[in-house]
């Protein structure tokens, strides 16, 4: 068929198989159309059934769908049968439901994500083909005829009611007409990609097809940004590739380094090849906060059953889950994905919060200060069974408790509660009281308990009041816990969550009362009056050095250190030898692949770092390479982490130095967490 209508197919008629759709603008133009097609059938010797014809339609039924002057539907008739689908008891049935509703995927916004509760239930069966290679150990399977019993949860019974009503009310999809420019909204998460196709038509923005895929499990492991790049590198390239191709596009994305990817951003060697695959097409790319761009935003993210129908949940859990895989990613942590999610949730996730959460100036930051025990497994809060010192978990009733229990915090919490003035002789008997009075416009006082108002910047932060029996058990949470930092950067990790009097004479106390504090580390070097290198920018300069330990267990003793000297951002690698070849590859893997190609690579003099292996990697790459002055260390930068390092591992207990290798990633993911002295900032932030 498609043969005999070659030179037609697409412009004047649709082919599929022995089914032709005529279509045009006016009768006149119909009719001109309908006589060649029936002239061209009568050439080829076919012929058609009368009674199957159906001649000058408005609307046609066509293979599931209703198609009109108005645009693309689903047949009624064919939709109606999914109001009485019984629920899937077994594979089969699952199988042909989800075959079923995936044929209409493209009329259900967020398909991929609703849909995958009943997707996760076909995991774990066994393949339909049997593979040629041989496994050493058989897989335990499911047996495909029994029923899914107690696998299938609420959620995949709301996963599957939400189906059925998304296809019962699925929209009209309009046509597209590639003499208009299209506009195209992308957006990614730690679950999906999402994209919405549109295009301005009669002065109205008309959607002509929704998108949406899951992640392999290599793409889950991407950071944010590189998932945001995946996403429009996928449905421009991919998905609506035969709609984009040729024509002037808008791509809104909400992420805001996106807009970048095509001047000033650096990137990675899969990156540039998707910019080149995206280079042939005309687009411009514009920025629009998440919270505008809940059409791709809902198409990438994964439904929660427990959670309301706001945007401002759907937005937090998704922060909580990028979070967690983002750090977690590639790191041997002591702590599983619960516990992060847990915390995260409290004190990341609401800085970002949307409009209509900022209206009430306290909801955005109150929760960032008090984790609830009930979400964090209990083993991890139990010291016995995580082997780890841990935080005491308190509720916020024990927290309005122990406030009110303390005197001081009790009268100033009566005063806010009843607008009793306190009197001159409770203010003699606590001089406390009068400084927290001075305090008194940035006190604040919700669901019972007293928090202190914080500027950081332009944003508000807001700092949880401690009665003074939790004070010196917090500072050991963030002191002793935390690789036994420094007096600022334990400060600051203080002021970030918590307020007190004369808080930094405490954290200063204890410091200088630090038994480990005392014995390992040794006083700071009054620094050199002139820095003869400078940077202004991330990966301007990328210094690298070999730290050599006394051997742990395992006989490792090198540590390869990479830092970049402008945001201060370390990363530190345990390798079994100082070899070129092992340079090469952490250099590759741990640090160009991640974070970017640097401009200028500084290094000692030593010959593993100018081999000649180093020196074609930094010429593939178009990296400048520098080196220090012979016999003189303090030219490279790197040499004040690694003195920065080895305090952090010199606290440890005798019994973990043994084992260092392992404590190696967390405690330098600390050190990129907490403020540096020479910037100000983590960095974490600048880079």
């Amino acid at each position: 068929m498609e043969k005999c209508m070659s030179g037609m197919n697409l412009k004047e008629v649709l082919v599929f198989l022995d089914d032709l759709i005529v279509f045009s603008k006016t009768l006149e133009e119909h009719e001109v159309r309908l006589l060649k097609v029936l002239n061209r059938l009568k050439e080829y010797g076919l012929k058609l059934s009368p009674t199957k014809c159906k001649f000058f339609q408005t609307s046609v039924r066509y293979l599931g769908h209703i198609v009109s002057q108005d645009g693309v539907e689903t047949d009624p008739n064919k939709v109606e049968a999914l109001k009485t689908w019984p629920r899937p008891k077994g594979l089969k049935e699952l199988r042909s439901f989800l075959g079923f509703s995936g044929y209409y995927r493209r009329f259900i916004k967020n398909y991929s994500s609703v849909v995958r509760p009943l997707t996760n239930l076909t995991v774990g069966y066994p393949p339909l083909r049997r593979s040629s290679q041989r496994k050493k150990e058989p897989k335990q399977y499911h047996d495909p005829k029994q029923p899914f019993g107690s696998r299938w949860t609420p959620e995949c019974e709301c996963s599957f009611q939400a189906i059925i009503g998304k296809l019962t009310s699925a929209p009209v999809l309009g046509f597209a007409n590639p003499q208009l420019p299209y506009v195209l909204h992308t957006d990614a998460s730690t679950t999906g990609l999402g994209a919405a196709l549109y295009q301005e038509q009669e002065g109205k923005m008309r959607v002509i097809s929704y998108a949406s895929r899951g992640l392999s499990r290599s793409e889950s492991k991407y950071p944010a940004h590189k998932l945001e790049f995946l996403a429009l590198k996928w449905a421009v390239t991919e998905k609506f590739n035969d709609y984009l191709y040729g024509s002037p596009f808008t791509v809104v994305t909400d992420s805001n380094p996106l807009t970048y990817i095509l001047t000033t951003a650096k990137m990675d060697a899969t990156s540039y090849r998707w910019l080149a695959t995206l280079s042939t097409f005309n687009f411009k790319l514009k920025y629009r906060a998440g919270k505008q761009n809940g059409d791709a935003d809902g198409l990438s993210r994964r439904p929660h059953g427990e959670l309301t129908n706001d945007a401002v949940s759907r937005k937090e859990q998704e922060r909580i889950q990028q979070f967690a895989n983002t750090h977690l990613e590639g790191s041997d942590v002591c702590v599983s994905q619960d516990v992060v999610k847990a915390i995260c949730e409290k004190h990341f996730v609401r800085h970002t919060l949307d409009e209509c959460q900022q209206d009430n100036d306290m909801v955005a930051h109150i929760h960032s200060l008090v984790v609830s025990s009930g979400s964090i497994p209990d083993g991890f809060v139990d010291e016995e069974q995580s082997g780890l010192p841990v935080i005491p978990q308190m509720s916020e009733e024990e927290i309005q408790n122990q406030q009110r229990a303390d005197p001081c915090l009790r009268e100033i919490i009566h005063q806010m509660e009843t607008g009793e003035t306190i009197s001159p002789a409770v203010r003699e008997e606590l001089p406390q009281v009068t400084h927290f009075l001075k305090q008194w416009k940035k006190l604040r006082l919700y669901n019972k308990i007293l928090y202190r108002q914080r500027l950081d910047g332009d944003n508000p932060t807001y700092q949880l009041v401690l009665p003074e029996p939790s004070r010196a058990v917090v500072l050991k949470s963030l002191h002793d816990d935390m690789g036994h930092m420094g007096m600022e950067r334990t400060l600051n990790l203080a002021r970030s969550r918590f307020y007190w009097p004369k808080m930094s004479d405490d954290v200063e106390r204890k410091i200088k009362t630090c038994d480990r504090c005392v014995r390992r580390k040794t006083l700071p070097e009054r620094a050199a009056p002139l820095m003869n290198i400078t940077s202004t920018r991330p990966l301007e300069l990328v210094c690298m050095d070999f730290l050599s330990i006394e051997p742990d267990r395992s006989n490792t003793k090198d540590v390869l250190v990479i830092t970049d000297h402008f945001t201060k951002y370390a990363v530190a690698i345990p390798t079994p030898n100082q070899k070129a070849q092992t340079v090469a590859k952490c250099l590759w893997e741990n640090f160009i692949v991640h974070y970017g190609i640097p401009e200028c690579l500084h290094s000692d003099q030593g010959p593993d770092f100018e081999s000649h292996v180093i020196k074609e990697l930094c010429q593939i790459m178009g990296i400048r390479k520098s080196r220090t002055t012979p016999y003189h260390p303090r030219g490279n930068p790197v040499e004040r982490f690694n003195r920065t390092l080895l305090n952090l591992l010199g606290v440890l207990s005798e019994e973990d130095k043994s084992k260092w290798k392992q404590f190696v990633k967390p405690l330098v993911h600390a050190y990129n967490c907490t403020k540096n002295d020479v910037t100000g900032h983590t960095p974490y932030e600048l880079m």
